[in-house]
């Protein structure tokens, strides 16, 4: 298992979002970290209350790897 290189949060908790998000799109591991991690740091900065973020960025990144798989 990699470790995430963003340690804010829990980073158990994000390998594990990121994971499920690689199986569930059919994409590379590596990709999808990037785009949580991507995510993740821009929501972490703008947020006040951080509690929801890796649940917000989880979100965001299912979106895009959702058009990504699907293009319009």
């Amino acid at each position: 298992m990699t470790v995430l290189r963003n340690t804010a949060g829990d980073p158990a908790k994000q390998q594990l979002a990121i994971e499920a998000l690689a199986k569930e799109s059919d994409a590379p591991v590596e990709h999808v970290r990037e785009l949580y991690e991507i995510e993740h740091a821009r929501l972490n900065q703008q947020a006040r209350v951080k509690t929801f973020v890796s649940v917000i960025a989880t979100r965001l990144v299912r979106n895009v790897l959702h058009a990504e798989r699907n293009p319009s």
